[in-house]
Formats: C-alpha cells, sequence, structure tokens
C-alpha cells in the first residue's frame, strides 16, 4: 500500500486540537473509504514492547480521525466484527501473570476499537519466537483457534 504511517504537521493540528476545518488528506480518506465498505476488521502484528507495531499504531493515528472515529457527528460506521491476532514470543502464562495480555486487550480492544466495532476479540499467538522448540508445533493449534474464533465471532 505504501500508507506513510507519520503524521503531517498539518494533521498533528487537525487532531491535538480538533481542527475540522483542517482537511484529512487523501490517502487516508482512501483508508477511510476502506473501512466504511467492510464488515470486519482483522489486524495481524507481531507484539512489540506489549503493543502494536509503530506502522500500525501510526496506521491508527492517521486513518482514527477526528470526525471519522470519534468526536462530534463521527462518520465511521460500527463494524461487526473484529479480530486482533498477534504473535508474541512469550508463554500465554507470562501474558497472564503479568497482566500485559490484558493491557493489550484493554489498549486494542477497548480503546482502538472501542465501541467502533460490535464483536471483537484479542488473540495471542504465543511462543512463536524461533528459538523455542514449540513454535512449529504451535502453528496448527493457533490456526485453528483463529479460524474458530473469527467464526464464533
Amino acid at each position: 500500500m505504501n500508507f506513510v504511517t507519520d503524521m503531517s504537521e498539518e494533521e498533528y493540528q487537525r487532531e491535538a486540537y480538533y481542527r475540522r476545518e483542517l482537511p484529512v488528506p487523501p490517502d487516508v480518506k482512501a483508508e477511510q473509504e476502506k473501512v466504511n465498505s467492510s464488515d470486519a476488521i482483522v489486524f495481524l502484528y507481531p507484539v512489540f514492547w506489549t503493543d502494536a507495531p509503530a506502522k500500525l499504531v501510526g496506521w491508527l493515528d492517521r486513518v482514527w480521525t477526528y470526525g471519522f472515529a470519534y468526536g462530534d457527528n463521527r462518520t465511521m460506521k460500527q463494524l461487526e466484527k473484529g479480530l486482533v491476532l498477534c504473535t508474541a514470543g512469550n508463554t500465554l502464562e507470562y501474558f497472564q501473570r503479568t497482566g500485559l495480555g490484558q493491557a493489550m486487550e484493554r489498549v486494542f480492544l477497548d480503546d482502538r476499537l472501542s465501541d467502533r466495532v460490535k464483536h471483537k476479540e484479542l488473540i495471542i499467538f504465543e511462543a512463536t519466537s524461533r528459538e523455542l522448540p514449540d513454535r512449529e508445533r504451535n502453528r496448527e493449534r493457533h490456526l485453528t483457534l483463529a479460524f474458530q474464533t473469527g467464526a464464533r465471532l
């Protein structure tokens, strides 16, 4: 797509100060049209420091604009389904024990997707680091879980 994920100064002014008179760039409008022409959205990414990679966060920063995804007179339609799939080197036990799994859910499901999506779920594909022996064995389980969750949503 070659979508530029860095905000311009004008975009920052629009978002930080709710200046709706400043235009939404054409590339952002194109992404917003894709969202509004969909019934579901899937985010698939590797976990970096308990968050999505900067490129995805930048996409959200630019596409979830004031007036589209939040604020007065929102134009983003509510999507039926949202599925967040992330690969992580650590185990689910680690994410549960540390509370980081719940933090990831709070940020992505409760903040980024919020009421923008009716039915949503985050799945962590655990233990995907190259050095872990269970990595290959987990692949089938991860794919089955993603398929079953998508069908259930």
